[in-house]
């Protein structure tokens, strides 16, 4: 008697699930034999019918273990990106840092200040350049006149030139470059003294 109120309740519900899903879908002939043909199964066995049904789930929460446990790689994944992206804006900014420090004869844009060791017509140490990033040799007028340093302070680079004089480079004092070009009536002591 059991078995059989079993059954009958079996079959209501998979005809109410049948009304729903034709109502939400509208299935082809060979869908609806298929799906009849499954149905008979399960009529004739509500046993198969369970452990279908038990499976499904086991189905179900396997792959909602997935879907977390891909959430949670994903998860440390974008950290990972997240600290590598840090590290290269790091690694960034220490490049600047030693790119900006680097010494170059190349005049940086602003205004700077060099001290000028001398005017020679017949000294030549041009050859240096490309080995004495600070020291930097100009030609001018058939003679060559010959810089070191780069001062962001005029203080700075009058004490500089002041210990050149005191090495003995009695012609050393101080230029103003601004944007590479030399500014010819600059004068330092009037500068300081302003």
């Amino acid at each position: 008697m059991k078995l059989k109120q079993i059954l009958m309740t079996l079959v209501a519900l998979l005809f109410v699930c049948f009304a729903t899903v034709s109502e939400a879908q509208t299935l082809s002939k060979s869908e609806k034999k298929i799906l009849k043909k499954e149905l008979k199964t399960y009529k004739k066995n509500p046993e198969d019918y369970s452990s279908m049904k038990e499976k499904t789930k086991t189905q179900i929460q396997d792959l909602n273990d997935e879907v977390e446990s891909l959430k949670a790689k994903l998860a440390a994944s974008n950290k990972e990106t997240q600290n590598l992206s840090d590290r290269y804006a790091s690694l960034e900014m220490q490049y600047a840092k030693l790119k900006k420090s680097c010494v170059t004869s190349e005049l940086p844009v602003g205004t700077v200040y060099q001290v000028q060791m001398g005017y020679y017509e017949y000294l030549d140490l041009m050859s240096f350049n490309s080995k004495l990033k600070s020291v930097k040799a100009e030609e001018i007028d058939g003679g060559k006149r010959y810089i070191i340093g780069y001062f962001d302070d005029v203080m700075e680079a009058v004490q500089f030139s002041n210990d050149i004089k005191n090495l003995g480079i009695k012609d050393a004092f101080v230029t103003e470059y601004t944007n590479g070009k030399r500014n010819m009536s600059f004068d330092a002591l009037k500068s300081i003294s302003k």
